[in-house]
């Protein structure tokens, strides 16, 4: 009798071990899909810096520093300029880049759409899994300020969503903020 409690306790004992090892298993390759997504994001969030500080750099190139930035909103920045994104060229012709969230959701998030005359550039033109943009607009002198005739940098403030790899997760949300001088307008002085 002894013998049939000692195998009756050690299939517990086994059948709790081998329940240990799976949801040991299933929580590794949990903690590798998220730690893969946001590798990605990370990857997303430094892209899109690198994307939209080579966009705002070149804010009023062959303009004056008072007229480069036509409009300076908490959620949008247009400006112009005579570089040529989309052929990565000095144009004759002034172009007008505008800078906002995009009002149509996607399956990749809320995307920023970067425009060249109306048009999306087709380089740059989406940035991806994006759930707020926020802008505040700095003199020469790092005054904020509200009027866009003044500023000279825009600090930008992304903030990525992105939902987890399995259902049940929690969403990955990170935050990113930068500085971008407008460096045409800002080596020209106020």
């Amino acid at each position: 009798m002894g013998f049939i409690i000692d195998l009756i306790g050690a299939a517990i004992i086994g059948s709790m071990l081998v329940l240990m090892m799976m949801t040991f298993q299933y929580q590794m390759h949990e903690a590798v899909d998220r730690s893969l997504y946001t590798m990605n994001m990370i990857d997303v969030m430094d892209q899109t810096a690198t994307k939209l500080n080579s966009v705002i750099a070149l804010a009023g190139v062959g303009l004056s520093p008072t007229t480069a930035i036509k409009f300076a909103t908490q959620d949008s920045l247009v400006f112009s300029t005579y570089w040529d994104f989309q052929n990565d060229t000095i144009s004759g012709s002034k172009k007008t880049l505008s800078i906002k969230l995009s009002s149509v959701p996607s399956p990749y998030g809320t995307a920023v759409v970067i425009r060249q005359n109306g048009v999306p550039l087709t380089d740059l033109g989406y940035l991806f899994w994006i759930n707020e943009l926020k802008f505040r607009y700095y003199t020469k002198t790092d005054v904020l300020t509200t009027t866009a005739s003044a500023a000279r940098s825009a600090e930008v403030r992304i903030s990525f969503f992105r939902n987890p790899p399995r259902s049940g997760g929690k969403p990955i949300i990170t935050k990113l903020q930068f500085k971008c001088y407008f460096m045409n307008a800002y080596m020209q002085g106020a």
